[in-house]
């Protein structure tokens, strides 16, 4: 048996429906005033007198906010080679002590 019975589905779609229709409705009359905006311009675009080098780190925002950045990415430079060369002094004697196993101390009993 399940949980949504019939009248429960149909509630969720009416109300599904109802939220999708409104936000639809809100989003169209948000955009309204932009779409007046661009018709009221004949291809015109406003500039400012800004200086170049500003212009080229931040352009100007939009009117209706949006500011899109576009990142040109930088080849990695090649890493450098470098080559190090160890000398050992060749002889009989090693440096290292030599690894010799060593019995485990007998365990000490406090005595009770």
């Amino acid at each position: 048996m399940s949980r949504f019975d019939a009248s429960r589905w149909n509630r969720i779609l009416i109300w599904t429906g109802a939220a999708l229709a409104w936000s639809t409705a809100v989003i169209v009359s948000w955009l309204e005033p932009a779409r007046e905006l661009d018709a009221g311009l004949p291809g015109t675009v406003a500039t400012e007198t800004t200086d170049s080098s500003l212009q080229a780190i931040m352009p100007s925002p939009a009117p209706q906010g949006l500011v899109i950045l576009r990142f040109t990415p930088v080849d990695a430079p090649q890493p450098e080679v470098r080559t190090v060369f160890v000398n050992r002094p060749s002889g009989g004697t090693s440096s290292s002590p030599a690894a010799s196993p060593q019995a485990a101390p007998e365990p000490a009993s406090s005595g009770s």
